[in-house]
């Protein structure tokens, strides 16, 4: 079985905060996830808000629970705030269809897990994450 180790989940996190500085983006909280949406790995920068955690631990189960990065459910789901609603009552608020989640892929292409970024823009979230896992030289459909 495949799965994400806490090593290459620091090394997201690592790549992550090096990503996020580089792109401006001082005050931001990282959540990397197993398969089933347990988080792996987390870390809030000094000054980003507390909330932000919070908020890149369910983009980064919607990104698995969809299986797609969360600026792609974005599209879809934002149209329908009722749909928004329910999804998310239905999984306990563990639901956010921003920019800023993603799948995380092994060499075989398997899903070992989900990784997001929470602080910025929906879009520079998105990047960072993205360039993050693929410096920590793990993979994504996105």
């Amino acid at each position: 079985m495949a799965f994400i180790s806490l090593l290459q989940a620091r090394d997201i996190i690592d790549a992550a905060v090096v990503q996020a500085t580089e792109r401006g983006l001082a005050n931001a909280s990282i959540v990397v996830t197993d398969a089933g949406g347990a988080v792996r790995a987390s870390q809030r920068s000094d000054g980003a808000p507390p909330f932000t955690i919070d908020i890149a631990t369910a983009k980064a189960r919607t990104a698995i629970g969809f299986g797609r990065a969360t600026l792609k459910s974005g599209e879809v789901f934002l149209a329908n705030a009722a749909v928004v609603s329910a999804i998310g009552d239905a999984v306990g608020g563990k639901f956010l269809p921003l920019g800023g989640g993603i799948v995380v892929l092994d060499d075989d292409g398997i899903v070992i897990g989900a990784a997001a970024v929470a602080g910025g823009a929906p879009e520079g979230d998105h990047a960072i994450i993205v360039a993050a896992v693929r410096a920590a030289g793990l993979k994504t459909p996105d």
